[in-house]
């Protein structure tokens, strides 16, 4: 069973009749880099769940990993929670997550946003930065900021250095550790950049957000996307590049809102 943060407004109806959507996080991410949309977007109305998926945040470790357990996996949250059918938020590989979510299981799913990522295989990425968590020495760690300056010399980027280190947590006796199970992503790597498998589509409505200087998505993806999605709208994101939940967050939030508005 996933862990997972659920967002609801304090004025929710008492039948508790909202419309559900799931956030569901990239490589190396965490329900909890969807707070503050999760909390913009319940005061509008919405009943927001933010997970962290197999292998991430505090969720379940496992030696298995690909796009049709993590969609099944989705389920059994949402089959926990009562709920017949909802919407799926999802950037990257999150994004492909509730790609295969929507194929596998239409009848459950009302529709979907895709953040910057294409239903295609892609080249592995960011092997270094995996590589980078594993060379951090952790025995005699004392504070997050100790870890950090070992990644200073691998990741000289400070925003992507930050983000890496929020899966570093305190276990029960005080040690740190990392909450990710890099062994469990890496054994699985060419799974999470593989391909959503065609033959397949979903009627239903389909958002994809794309970042203005990304090439997640590009022009020549655009057949593909048709012959899955068939209703599928495009958005392109000015002056961000693929984390446009985090460069534009305004610009993101104002798009989900006007894209459930129209969907509910």
């Amino acid at each position: 069973m996933l862990n997972y943060k659920e967002y609801v407004s304090k004025s929710r109806t008492s039948d508790g009749k909202q419309p559900t959507v799931f956030f569901l996080h990239g490589l190396l991410g965490s329900a909890d880099n969807w707070g503050s949309t999760c909390r913009e977007l319940s005061e509008a109305g919405l009943r927001c769940i933010a997970v962290d998926q197999r292998n991430h945040g505090s969720s379940p470790h496992s030696s298995e990993m690909s796009y049709p357990l993590m969609a099944d996996d989705l389920i059994t949250v949402a089959d926990s929670l009562g709920l017949d059918t909802f919407s799926i938020v999802g950037h990257s590989m999150g994004g492909k997550t509730a790609m295969e979510a929507a194929l596998r299981h239409p009848n459950r799913i009302a529709s979907i946003v895709v953040a910057d990522i294409a239903p295609v295989q892609y080249k592995p990425a960011y092997v270094d930065y995996i590589n980078a968590l594993k060379k951090v020495e952790l025995e005699g760690v004392t504070r997050r900021s100790d870890a950090g300056a070992q990644l200073e010399q691998l990741v000289p980027d400070r925003s992507l250095r930050m983000f890496f280190l929020t899966n570093l947590r305190k276990n029960e006796k005080g040690e740190f550790r990392w909450r990710i199970n890099i062994d469990g992503i890496t054994s699985n790597y060419a799974n999470i950049w593989s391909a959503i498998g065609g033959g397949r589509s979903f009627s239903g409505p389909v958002l994809f957000m794309k970042g203005e200087n990304s090439d997640f998505i590009l022009d020549k993806h655009l057949d593909m996307m048709r012959e899955l999605f068939p209703a599928f709208r495009l958005q392109v994101i000015e002056n961000s590049g693929h984390w446009v939940h985090t460069e534009q967050p305004a610009i993101f939030r104002t798009g989900l809102r006007d894209f459930f508005t129209s969907s509910f």
